[in-house]
């Protein structure tokens, strides 16, 4: 913490965003870890992941994948539209 005080305020506010961003990774990674073990691993009597579940983990992660980088296509698209809307309204505006 006193470490992070001795830098300038930019260097603090990127490493506090920094930190926020790694947890949150570590959230979201944790949760499909979760999401994905629950799903597909039934079987305990050995120690060794078996294909079906194997296969099941695997499909579950790119489901995930698909998921979050279809939502992000989204959002950028979104934002795409909003970002035009605002500028032609401003552009209108100062005519």
């Amino acid at each position: 913490m006193a470490e992070q005080q001795s830098l300038p305020p930019q260097m603090q506010i990127d490493t506090m965003s920094t930190g926020s961003q790694f947890r949150e990774f570590l959230t979201q990674y944790n949760k499909i870890t979760e999401q994905c073990f629950m799903a597909c691993v039934h079987d305990f009597t050995t120690r060794r992941v078996i294909t079906v579940e194997n296969n099941c983990a695997l499909n579950c992660l790119e489901k995930y994948m698909k998921m979050t980088n279809r939502i992000s296509q989204r959002f950028q698209e979104h934002q795409l539209t909003s970002n035009d809307t605002l500028a032609a309204a401003s552009q209108k505006s100062s005519s």
